[in-house]
């Protein structure tokens, strides 16, 4: 600037800054605070002087100087990491066992078909962010054969479902539809269902029913399907039942194959896979559906005439409520007399000796569970819980009153 014809250089800021009275000083500090605040290269520094004094950081706000705390996390954020931590403590578990440990774990977990996914899910999400190579790869192969066993077990663990949800009337042709599923995997898992269910005695008991009756089912199955001759007859026989024109004519046709002992285990079998599967698919259209079934059931009531008439004076029996009337008639069983067969009503008898050894046959059977088709096909039919009580009544009158 010039005074007086001189000129004298302009004091630096600062020092203007000092000459001001402390009034103005106050006023002028806020808008010099504010300059400096503005970042000179994108980072939240303040700028620095032109002589090159070191930048120096914000000061942290009021909230952050007074320690507010963070925002809580939300139920939904909660609830995945608890989801994490659990199955983080499975993965565990699943690594510190051997594979083939793993069956009887699933089989007494009630909780584990809620949990599956979440796992294999946890699984893949920590193999994608190990850095380790080595430990991916293990996390990877773990994830793989448990999804392996998994999905084998949930078949097993559906057919069960489906076999109590179905009437027994149905379990032979969903055998033979499902067959390839009931080996000897599936009855171990059943076993494991049924040790898991200890403390649950009608849950166990509905399980060992179901075992022994399917294992003598599946034993029918395949000593039928052994013979490949009575299976090729089987299959003309039933190609020749499809072409009558009515039922009522496919109804006499039956019963003289019954007659003639052409109605045999094979083509009973074969019936029963055609009538299983005509239920289990949703192309197949009503119409077709009612006369499978028709052409079943009424194969299967012929057919169980010619079973022994031991387990068919047994079935009768076991279907009377009252006590007192099976006492009645199991004593007019062992009267000696003509026997006929008229209609629905059949006139049979037979020996204690012969009736309890059928009794003692089924209750064998049914006791180890497992047994290897002693009683297939009718006598199947008579394994549940309640039957079983009646038989071993039944066994027990015999042995004190007629032996």
């Amino acid at each position: 600037m010039t005074l007086a014809g001189q000129r004298v250089a302009a004091p630096p800021p600062t020092a203007a800054l000092a000459a001001l009275p402390p009034q103005r000083q106050h006023r002028r500090l806020p808008r010099l605070a504010a300059r400096a605040a503005i970042p000179d290269d994108g980072n939240r520094f303040s700028s620095s002087s032109k002589d090159g004094a070191e930048p120096v950081a914000d000061a942290p706000s009021t909230r952050q100087r007074r320690g507010a705390a963070q925002p809580a996390p939300t139920l939904k954020e909660q609830a995945a990491a608890s989801n994490r931590e659990v199955s983080d403590k499975l993965i565990e578990v699943f690594q510190s066992k051997k594979p083939a440990e793993w069956r009887k774990l699933i089989a007494y977990s009630r909780q584990w078909p809620m949990l599956a996914q979440g796992v294999l899910d946890r699984i893949e999400e920590r193999a994608a962010g190990e850095a380790d190579q080595e430990v991916q790869l293990a996390l990877r192969k773990l994830g793989r054969r448990l999804a392996t066993v998994h999905e084998e077990l949930s078949v097993y663990q559906q057919l069960i479902e489906k076999f109590r949800a179905a009437p027994s009337s149905d379990w032979e042709g969903m055998v033979s539809l499902h067959r390839n599923s009931m080996g000897g995997e599936f009855f171990k898992y059943l076993d494991l269902k049924i040790r898991a269910a200890q403390d649950a005695e009608q849950e166990q008991e509905v399980l060992v029913a179901l075992g022994a009756q399917l294992a003598a089912l599946v034993e029918a199955y395949d000593r039928v399907l052994r013979d490949e001759q009575a299976m090729e007859a089987a299959a003309k026989s039933f190609s020749d039942l499809l072409d009558v024109e009515s039922l009522e004519e496919a109804d006499r046709k039956i019963d003289e194959m019954a007659a003639s002992g052409r109605l045999d285990p094979a083509l009973l079998l074969m019936m029963a896979k055609a009538y299983a599967g005509s239920k289990e698919t949703d192309i197949t259209r009503e119409e077709v559906k009612d006369i499978m079934a028709h052409l079943y059931f009424k194969a299967k009531e012929s057919f169980a005439q010619q079973a022994p008439k031991e387990v068919r004076i047994l079935k009768y029996l076991l279907s009377v409520e009252s006590e007192r009337d099976r006492a009645e008639l199991l004593a007019q069983a062992f009267q000696p007399g003509a026997e006929l067969e008229a209609g629905d009503v059949d006139y049979l008898c037979t020996t204690p000796q012969d009736l309890l050894n059928t009794v003692e046959n089924i209750l064998m059977l049914y006791d180890t569970s497992r047994a290897k088709g002693t009683m297939a096909g009718e006598a199947a039919s008579l394994m549940n819980p309640e039957v079983i009580e009646r038989l071993r009544a039944l066994q027990k009158q015999i042995r004190q009153q007629y032996l």
